[in-house]
């Protein structure tokens, strides 16, 4: 089919090529007198090509249309930033974060899968919902942007699909409950994985994330976490109540603290597979994974534990010592407090 005079053109590249098709327009003139072509995209078939100039003549945008997220976000954050609370731009700088890993990628050629494998990898890693919500909300505001402009007519961040929300309630394990875990750690190996959790604070992601290069055996230390800053320079003193635990995982085969025949466990296989069907064996409730960090606060908080030390030990909060300038007595004073619980 013949395309009408200066509508644009669609043809295919010699060699083995994902995407061989290419849709392109005459745009001007050069100072020479030779066409000024806009490439459009590369296609991997005809119908795709033609496809997408059809839609360009529709809706032109030129040199706008090949704009990346990145340079999307440039462009919006320093028009928006000023405008916001310092809190609001932290927020929305930590999510750019997560974003960014699609920086490079032209703006137009986001689909909504690209955008939810960055949902599903925050959701691996065990990071909440607010997090992710924050991802889908710094998109939702970079499509808002880029519609206002016609780049693009469609928003993909509206989509996306988001972990459940956890409940606003904080469900702890009853003193009962954590004995029973307690009592089936002296032959279960998750159980023992368990009670890592509640004795720790730790999310699922960071416990499973620790290799035998993060565990001091000889200080009896697991260092670092994630998520928060805060979380990854924070030392854990061991309780006495895990010693055992600890030192049983360590001499497993594998790299890893937590592993499954020598191999990295991901986070929601170890929830779904591990977590909850001990909890079952325990007879306890089927409380979240988040619960066990819940608990080990509500240990440190009915125990006397100074606040100073709770915001250390569970990782939140404005605490921006560095793990390598721990000094001995900060230790010390750590694994006195984790040991009154």
């Amino acid at each position: 089919m013949k395309l009408p005079n200066g509508y644009g053109s669609v043809y295919k590249l010699s060699g083995n090529r994902r995407r061989p098709w290419v849709a392109r327009k005459t745009v001007g003139w050069t100072s020479n007198g030779k066409q000024d072509y806009y490439t459009i995209g590369y296609f991997k078939n005809h119908p795709e090509a033609l496809a997408a100039l059809v839609a360009y003549n529709k809706n032109p945008i030129g040199e706008r249309g090949d704009i990346t997220l990145g340079g999307l976000y440039d462009e919006w954050s320093k028009s928006r930033y000023p405008k916001l609370g310092k809190k609001t731009v932290e927020s929305y700088r930590i999510a750019w974060n997560h974003l960014s890993k699609l920086k490079d990628e032209r703006f137009k050629d986001l689909k909504k899968s690209h955008l939810q494998k960055i949902i599903d990898d925050m959701e691996n890693d065990d990071l909440g919902y607010s997090s992710v919500h924050k991802v889908k909300v710094v998109a939702g505001l970079l499509y808002k942007h880029a519609m206002a402009d016609d780049i693009v007519d469609k928003n993909y961040a509206q989509l996306l699909e988001l972990p459940e929300r956890e409940t606003t309630e904080k469900e702890i394990f009853t003193d009962s409950e954590v004995r029973s875990i307690e009592n089936l750690a002296k032959t279960d190996k998750w159980a023992k994985s368990i009670l890592i959790l509640i004795y720790t604070g730790m999310r699922i992601g960071e416990l499973l994330k620790h290799t035998k290069f993060t565990v001091d055996m000889k200080n009896m230390l697991l260092m670092g976490g994630n998520k928060t800053e805060a979380g990854k320079k924070k030392i854990i003193p061991v309780h006495s109540k895990i010693l055992g635990c600890i030192k049983y995982w360590y001499n497993q085969d594998g790299s890893y603290l937590i592993s499954r025949n020598g191999k990295r466990i991901n986070v929601n296989y170890y929830r779904k597979y591990l977590y909850y069907p001990t909890l079952e064996k325990a007879g306890t409730r089927k409380l979240t994974p988040h619960s066990t960090r819940h608990t080990f606060a509500s240990l440190m908080n009915k125990a006397g534990v100074d606040k100073t030390y709770q915001q250390k030990l569970i990782g939140h909060a404005d605490y921006n010592t560095t793990a390598n300038i721990y000094t001995h007595p900060e230790i010390e004073e750590l694994r006195k407090a984790i040991e009154m619980i």
